[in-house]
């Protein structure tokens, strides 16, 4: 069962519709959102979309513009910003494998967790941001830092999981953020100090030096 109480009454009526469209046939909502709808733990309003992408602009303007209206904010080969009703939609052309199936629930299509737990792992490798951090924290609810480090050696064959354990602890690029709406209350000390703890404990396991 999904935890709708993380979206807006908006966000759920836009991901019902795009989910209809042509062009995202292919694609899975993933990111913070998907996180959050399956966690239960943070409110979230972005929607963004991973998969193969195969419709031009033009087309895809012309379906999103008959769900909501629409503005576009940016557009390049990979990745297209919008603002569909008010609601931010990221569209990501994405090559990598999924390792599980989608989670089809009432019609939604989303990336299971360990799909979105690897692609948060990489997200923090390029400067991540305070609600990565925080959704990472959850994770580690249910998962050990060995089994997150495991989705995303899967998920990402080209990855360095050196260079996650190293980015693990860099918070201090998030520092200066908002912290997410919060559903499962947790300070940000908090879960710098778990995430912190989770990888002492794991250094510590796997005999590894803490060169950081």
């Amino acid at each position: 069962m999904l935890q709708y109480k993380t979206i807006s009454n908006e966000t759920l009526g836009l991901l019902i519709a795009l989910q209809k469209t042509q062009s995202l046939n292919d694609a899975l909502l993933a990111g913070g959102t998907a996180l959050a709808l399956q966690l239960g733990h943070r409110k979230s309003i972005d929607l963004d979309f991973f998969g193969k992408i195969d419709a031009d602009e033009i087309f895809l303007r012309s379906e999103f513009s008959k769900v909501g209206t629409l503005i576009t904010l940016n557009v390049n080969k990979n990745i297209k910003s919008y603002l569909i009703g008010g609601i931010k939609v990221d569209i990501v052309n994405y090559p990598y494998p999924w390792i599980y199936p989608p989670l089809i629930v009432d019609s939604l299509k989303l990336a299971q967790i360990p799909d979105i737990a690897a692609m948060k792992l990489a997200a923090i490798c390029n400067r991540g941001s305070k609600k990565d951090f925080f959704d990472l924290a959850a994770l580690l609810d249910i998962y050990s830092l060995n089994q997150l480090l495991d989705f995303y050696k899967q998920k990402f064959h080209d990855g360095s999981d050196f260079l996650v354990l190293r980015s693990l602890t860099w918070f201090e690029d998030a520092e200066s953020e908002n912290n997410p709406e919060l559903i499962k209350k947790i300070t940000w000390k908090k879960v710098k100090e778990k995430i912190s703890a989770a990888l002492r404990s794991y250094i510590k396991e796997s005999g590894l030096k803490n060169n950081s």
